[in-house]
C-alpha cells in the first residue's frame, strides 16, 4: 500500500481513459483493484480504525447517486459504479492507515510529481511553447500540487536540509510563472506567505500584498504578449472573459477559460434558482447547456469548472450541505490532531499552525476552480481522510524520532563505558 496509494494518485495526472459501455475506465481504476487485493491478502480489518472521515463521505456520495437518477437509469448506473469505486478506494485507505510507510510513500509521490512536471514542460517546449504550459489538461495539475508537497518538506525538514528546499522552492516559482497556471500561482503565494509568517495570519497578509504587487510588476516588465495575456487573465478575470453575446457574434475573448467560467457561473445560477433544494440532477448541467446554447463554440459548453458550484447546481442545497460538511469536519479534526502532537512536543507551534494551510489550500483551489469526475472525488476523499492520514504519519514520525534518540542514548552510554574501561 506504501506504493499503491501514491501510484493511484499519480495516475490521475494522466489523461488515459477507455469507454466501456456507459462507463469510463482509467488506470486509477486498475490501481484501486490492486489496492483491494492487497487489503484482502493482508487480512486487514476495521477493528479500532478511525472512521469519522470515511463516514462523512457517505451522505454526499449517496445523494450524488440519487440525484443522478434524475438524468435517467443509465446516468444513475454510471454514477453508482463510480461512487462504488470511490468508496472502495476510501475503504482501502482506512484499512491501511497504520500499514503505510508514509516517508517512503511521500518520496514516491514527489518523485512521480517531478516526472509529470518534466513530461509536461518537455512536451510543451517540443511544441514551441516556451510559456503557457497548460495544454495537457490532467498533467497541468502538477503545478497545483507540487507546492503542497514541497512545502511539507520545507516545514518538516531538518535545518540543514531546509535551506536546500528553499532554493528548490524559488526554482518552482519560476516554473509556475512560466506555466501561467493561475491557480498554482495563488496556491504558491498563499503557502509561501504562511511559511514565511510561520502560520500567523496577520503577518501573512502583508506578504500576500507584496506578492500581488510583484505580479503586477512582472506583467509590466515582460514583453511577450502570450505571457502577459495569461497573467492578465489572473489579475483581470472579468474583462478578459468578455461576454457570451460577444462569443455568439464570433468575437474570441482574451481568455477562453475565463469566458467559459463566467458563462458557466451565469447559467448555473439560473439553473440553481429553478431547483435550489435538490438541484437539477447530477450531470444535467452539461446536457441542458448543449441543448439550449448549442450555437456557442464547444469550449463554452464544457461542464462547470468547480465542484462547489457544480454541487450546488446539480445536487442543490442538500448536496452542498453534505459537501461543505466534509470540509468543515476535516479542518476541525485536523486541528485537533495537530494540537494533540503539539501538546506532546512532537511538533512545533509553527508546524501546527502552518500544516492545515499546506494540506488544504491546493485541494480547495483545485476543487473550487478546476476538477470534475474521478479526480474531484479522489481529492475529496483525501481531504476527508486528511486528519486520519496526518495522525498516522505524525505518529510514525514521532516513533522514528524516539527510536533515533534511544539509539543515540545507548551509543552515548556505550561510548562512556568504553572510556571507563580504557581508563
Amino acid at each position: 500500500m506504501t506504493y499503491l496509494l501514491p501510484l493511484g494518485l499519480l495516475t490521475l495526472f494522466t489523461a488515459l481513459k477507455f469507454h466501456v459501455g456507459v462507463v469510463q475506465l482509467r488506470p486509477f481504476d486498475a490501481v484501486v483493484v490492486l489496492m483491494i487485493g492487497w487489503v484482502l491478502v493482508n487480512g486487514a480489518s476495521f477493528g479500532q480504525k478511525r472512521m469519522v472521515g470515511f463516514l462523512m463521505l457517505l451522505p454526499f456520495f449517496l445523494w450524488h447517486v440519487l440525484s443522478a437518477l434524475l438524468g435517467g437509469a443509465d446516468n444513475g448506473l454510471r454514477e453508482g459504479l463510480q461512487v462504488s469505486l470511490m468508496i472502495a478506494f476510501a475503504t482501502t485507505i482506512v484499512l491501511s492507515l497504520d500499514l503505510i510507510d508514509y516517508k517512503t510513500a511521500a518520496r514516491v509521490m514527489i518523485a512521480g510529481l517531478v516526472v509529470v512536471l518534466a513530461y509536461n514542460v518537455i512536451w510543451h517546449v517540443s511544441q514551441g511553447m516556451w510559456v503557457g504550459w497548460k495544454r495537457l489538461n490532467n498533467p497541468k495539475a502538477v503545478f497545483d500540487f507540487l507546492p503542497m508537497a514541497l512545502g511539507c518538506l520545507v516545514l518538516f525538514a531538518a535545518p540543514a536540509q531546509r535551506r536546500l528546499y528553499w532554493l528548490v522552492w524559488i526554482g518552482l516559482l519560476v516554473l509556475i510563472v512560466l506555466s501561467t497556471e493561475r491557480k498554482a500561482l495563488i496556491i504558491y503565494g498563499v503557502i509561501t506567505a504562511i511559511l514565511l509568517a510561520r502560520g500567523r495570519m496577520l503577518a501573512a497578509l502583508p506578504l500576500v500584498g507584496v506578492g500581488i504587487i510583484g505580479l503586477f510588476i512582472v506583467i509590466n516588465l515582460f514583453a511577450a504578449e502570450s505571457f502577459t495575456r495569461h497573467l492578465r487573465a489572473l489579475t483581470d478575470p472579468i474583462e478578459s472573459a468578455g461576454s457570451a453575446a460577444m462569443v455568439a457574434r464570433g468575437v474570441t475573448p482574451e481568455s477562453l477559460s475565463n469566458a467559459q467560467r463566467k458563462f458557466a457561473f451565469n447559467v448555473a445560477t439560473t439553473y440553481f434558482s429553478q431547483s435550489p433544494l435538490i438541484g437539477i440532477g447530477t450531470n444535467e448541467y452539461a446536457n441542458r447547456v448543449r441543448e439550449q446554447y448549442g450555437y456557442l463554440p464547444a469550449y463554452m459548453l464544457l461542464g462547470i469548472h468547480g465542484e462547489f458550484l457544480r454541487v450546488a447546481t446539480e445536487n442543490g442545497l442538500v448536496g452542498l450541505i453534505f459537501y461543505v460538511a466534509i470540509w468543515l469536519s476535516s479542518v476541525v479534526r485536523l486541528r485537533r490532531v495537530l494540537f494533540f502532537f503539539l501538546r506532546r512536543r512532537q511538533i512545533t507551534r509553527p508546524q501546527a499552525a502552518v500544516t492545515p494551510f499546506l494540506l488544504l489550500t491546493a485541494p480547495l483551489m483545485y476543487l473550487g476552480f478546476e476538477a470534475s469526475g474521478t479526480p474531484s472525488f479522489t481529492v475529496l476523499i483525501i481531504v476527508s481522510l486528511m486528519p486520519e492520514l496526518t495522525y498516522s504519519a505524525l505518529r510514525q514520525r514521532a516513533t522514528a524520532m524516539e527510536a533515533a534518540r534511544e539509539r543515540r542514548r545507548r551509543s552515548d552510554v556505550n561510548f562512556g563505558s568504553d572510556q571507563l574501561v580504557a581508563g
